[in-house]
């Protein structure tokens, strides 16, 4: 009898990696990245300033620009800009939509504002200092303009205020802390 059987492939080399790499940022099972310390209140405070000037410098330019009878977009046009002036209410739209994109989409995209850039500071996730999310910076924003605002009233008038402190699981960091503790 002839014997002749076909030989059987070999079966596949063994992957190299047990599973795939595991991600920069972590995953469900790495360890948990050290979040570095706040920063210090002079420089949350020079952060605030900065980014509060160019926010109300940038609406400011851009509600001058609206030209004659644009539409702020309240029912029926009740509200136009009219003139060589710029109406209170033109002012505030334009403010708080500059205000928006700089406070909720800057931290969310480059982890900084402008301020906080010049100050060498960045907005991480307070949990594993990871980018902050999307309603994370929202909640921060409105945090922002109601709170800072009773805060300073408070100490107007001689009432002792909590501290602002980072809040809605976000933390305000130094750069050179955020690259020393991914390494």
């Amino acid at each position: 009898m002839n014997d002749s059987r076909t030989p059987w492939p070999s079966p596949p080399p063994a992957h190299p990696y047990p599973g795939p790499p595991p991600h920069p940022g972590g995953g469900p099972g790495a360890p948990a990245r050290p979040v570095p310390a706040g920063v210090g209140d002079l420089r949350r405070q020079c952060a605030s300033v900065v980014d509060g000037f160019l926010t109300l410098l940038g609406g400011s330019l851009i509600a001058l620009r609206l030209p004659d009878g644009t539409d702020l977009g309240v029912p029926a046009g009740t509200i136009t800009t009219s003139g060589n002036h710029f109406s209170t209410f033109a002012l505030a739209v334009c403010v708080l939509g500059v205000s928006f994109a700089h406070h909720v989409l800057g931290p969310m995209l480059f982890r900084t504002t402008v301020g906080k850039f010049l100050c060498l500071a960045r907005v991480v996730r307070a949990a594993d200092a990871g980018r902050p999310r999307f309603w994370q910076c929202v909640r921060r924003w409105l945090l922002g303009l109601t709170w800072l605002p009773v805060q300073a009233a408070l100490s107007l008038v001689g009432g002792d205020g909590d501290p602002y402190d980072d809040g809605c699981g976000l933390r305000i960091v130094r750069s050179r802390d955020l690259r020393a503790a991914r390494r």
